[in-house]
């Protein structure tokens, strides 16, 4: 018996020697590496954390780009198994459950997410989307807790921008690309996700729009499921700036829209114009298009240059009151003083104007728009002052915006002028420019000499709204006097008023600028091509204090629309009466101005075709006749009698018989379409047809009274106005 116990002490002894050993040599000694496998496990993990990308809002805080955060979700199914058998319920219930409440709180159809939960062998991780919304993600995550259900996993996957105003401003804003989708195929691993600017204001400001990464620390169990743990630390990520442009989005859909209709009606390759405030030189709209646009998908317009900024055009005769500057500022010429125009030859050159003027002023000089009168007032000037004028202009260098893509223009440095660069560059060729270079240029003179710096963005912003940096406009030099740029102010105010754009004249608001068309230079050579042309106009209102410079130009319109005159100048006038008509506009009182632009309609029943002709002509109503060729009276007539009319809306008047009718009054023919034609033409075109006409100006038929199709009267008489 003692034997038998002493035997158990000693076997129980040799035991615990045994177990103490092992313990000792697991715990001390580590032959398998246990300490540093649990160093590896519980050593926190760090893991990045992706900033969101700043916001970009146009003038009036309005949402015009945004991001949104994509995340992917897995399912552990080895985790949901081993749930599912504590829970005595199938594999296929809990799949069942899992699915229900992913597909009730996303997009995703609970026949997906079932599909892909049944999919290879069921014991392992398997992704069921990548293009969780963080809302989405937000109320999967609740319901898991709450329903306490296992195995979800989710990270960042992907981060998307959204447009709110679709492809408005869609070249100014550029694109962005993932630089790193998250993933690193050299190493099958995870990458820093990056999102950047690849053109546009995207690309300009991509630095203030990243933000900065952010980092935490996670500890994962065996399942790869976070766990808690002490003293982790965090460093949240620093989300871009929001971008609050100095754009106002109504100001640039007019121009955008504009712009639009006058490429397909002029039918030119590209169209773009530049809107600035002079006295800030903020930048109101931006907007270049092709015909082609409209058709492409919209994240591919978003992918072409920005025209206004990266454009180069001869800027043609739009450079004459620019080169005309430095001569009224160092009082080079005299008001009054008379320059023989029409030819003027300069060694072996000769430069000639449209039209023999005969002896021009200075102010005769830009509003006929004399190339002989400009050359001869630049060789006053001299190289030095000139060159030195157009630098302090801006011509030759970026603008102060310094947009992605943007273009210096091409101006040779006054060592390399030849016998022509002088002549050559004082009627606008020789040189090429973007349309915010002569945008600015023009805001110079438009606010008494002050070279502002332009810029497009406003301010920096959090996503409280809290202003972090705000840009204020800013002065780079002083380009003329004050007193000059008031004299050159009157003198393209005179454009349209008497010159070459008298067809944009408005009679609620006084408008100036100056007319351009410039032959395209033949790539290679220094010749300029006979068929293709650039048609340029830049314009300022209102002249008695200078609100808005609007610069527009089309790339090769079609031949017959080549002149500025008869494409860029209506697309001015349509773009500003359109800005005037905005509601909140305060240029000129909404309802002073729908004053001066209506009439109220008179009641033209029962008086013959004669004498409503000559009410309604009287007035300057555009009108229609229509009605049988044996008809001589009104009958009726739309609008009704003392409705308010804008005097360029159409009327309709309808004709009857009338007994004491003289038949042989009535001829059986129809107005013809005389605008656009000369006035030689226009004129036989309606002899032709037995129409008297009167005529206002001189050049190219605008307008038309009678209108192309309606009824025409022996002793119709139809008011045509014509400009240059």
């Amino acid at each position: 018996m003692r034997s038998r116990y002493i035997s158990l002490i000693i076997i129980f002894g040799a035991a615990a020697l045994l177990w103490s050993a092992y313990l000792f040599n697991i715990q001390i000694l580590d032959p398998f590496n246990f300490a540093y496998l649990r160093r590896v496990r519980y050593t926190p993990r760090k893991e990045i954390l992706i900033p969101r990308r700043g916001g970009i809002y146009d003038a009036k805080g309005n949402l015009l780009v945004s991001s949104i955060n994509h995340y992917q979700i897995d399912i552990d199914r080895f985790a949901v198994s081993t749930w599912a058998q504590r829970n005595t319920i199938s594999q296929a219930e809990a799949f069942d459950t899992i699915a229900n409440v992913i597909s009730k709180n996303s997009s995703l159809k609970k026949s997906q997410v079932l599909k892909r939960l049944n999919m290879g062998k069921k014991d392992s991780s398997i992704q069921i989307s990548n293009k969780i919304s963080e809302a989405e993600l937000d109320k999967i995550l609740k319901e898991f807790g709450k329903q306490n259900l296992p195995g979800l996993i989710q990270n960042f996957s992907s981060m998307r921008r959204i447009y709110s105003k679709g492809t408005l401003a869609a070249r100014t804003i550029g694109f962005v690309s993932e630089e790193s989708n998250g993933y690193d195929p050299m190493t099958d691993s995870k990458s820093l996700y990056k999102l950047s600017g690849i053109c546009g204001l995207e690309a300009t400001y991509d630095k203030a729009l990243s933000g900065e990464y952010g980092w935490r620390e996670i500890v994962l169990d065996a399942n790869n499921n976070p766990m808690p743990y002490p003293d982790l630390h965090e460093k949240p990520p620093k989300n871009g700036v929001n971008l609050y442009l100095t754009i106002d989005t109504q100001i640039q859909e007019i121009v955008e829209n504009a712009l639009y209709e006058g490429v397909e009606k002029y039918g030119a390759l590209n169209g773009g114009a530049v809107v600035m405030d002079p006295k800030t030189g903020r930048i109101l709209a931006l907007a270049g298009v092709s015909s082609q646009d409209r058709h492409d998908d919209p994240n591919t317009v978003r992918t072409k240059s920005n025209i206004p900024a990266s454009f180069m055009f001869e800027p043609g005769s739009t450079l004459k009151p620019l080169s005309m500057l430095p001569a009224l500022e160092h009082k080079l010429v005299k008001p009054t003083e008379r320059f023989e125009c029409g030819r003027y030859q300069v060694g072996r050159r000769v430069i000639s104007d449209t039209h023999d003027y005969g002896p021009l002023t200075p102010r005769g000089i830009i509003v006929k728009s004399s190339n002989v009168g400009v050359a001869k007032v630049a060789e006053r000037i001299g190289k030095t002052k000139l060159y030195e004028a157009y630098i302090a202009m801006g011509f030759g260098q970026k603008s102060a915006l310094n947009l992605f893509g943007e273009s210096s223009g091409l101006f040779a440095k006054l060592e390399h002028w030849d016998g022509y660069s002088l002549h050559s560059l004082s009627f606008g060729q020789s040189i090429s420019v973007t349309a915010i270079q002569l945008a600015a240029a023009y805001s110079a003179v438009a606010n008494g000499g002050k070279m502002m710096k332009a810029h497009i963005v406003d301010s920096y912003r959090d996503d409280q709204g809290k202003v972090l940096e705000s840009f204020e406009p800013s002065v780079l030099r002083q380009i003329s006097s004050k007193a000059a740029c008031d004299t050159m102010l009157s003198y393209i105010q005179d454009v349209v008023d008497d010159g070459t754009a008298t067809h944009i004249k408005m009679d609620y608001i006084s408008v100036g600028g100056k007319t351009g068309t410039a032959e395209k230079n033949i790539q290679g050579t220094r010749g300029y091509s006979s068929d293709k042309y650039n048609s340029v106009f830049a314009g300022i209102f209102p002249m008695e204090d200078p609100r808005m410079v609007v610069v527009i130009f089309y790339d090769e319109p079609q031949h017959y629309y080549r002149f500025g005159s008869m494409s860029a100048a209506p697309t001015f006038k349509q773009i500003v009466g359109n800005i005037l008509f905005m509601p909140d506009c305060d240029i000129l009182p909404y309802n002073e101005r729908l004053l001066q632009t209506s009439l109220k309609m008179p009641d033209l029943r029962g008086m013959n075709i004669q004498s409503a002709e000559r009410n309604l002509n009287q007035y300057g109503f555009l009108y229609k006749i229509e009605g049988p060729d044996s008809a001589s009276v009104v009958i009726d007539q739309f609008p009704k009698a003392g409705i308010t009319v804008d005097k360029n809306h159409p009327i309709t008047l309808k004709i009857g018989r009338s007994k004491s009718f003289d038949h042989k009054a009535v001829r059986a023919y129809t107005m013809p379409d005389l605008v656009g034609l000369t006035l030689r033409k226009a004129v036989k075109a309606a002899s032709d047809q037995g129409v008297t006409v009167r005529i206002i100006g001189s050049g190219i038929v605008r307008k038309q009274s009678l209108l192309a199709g309606s009824r025409i009267s022996s002793e119709s008489v139809c008011i045509l106005e014509a400009s240059l």
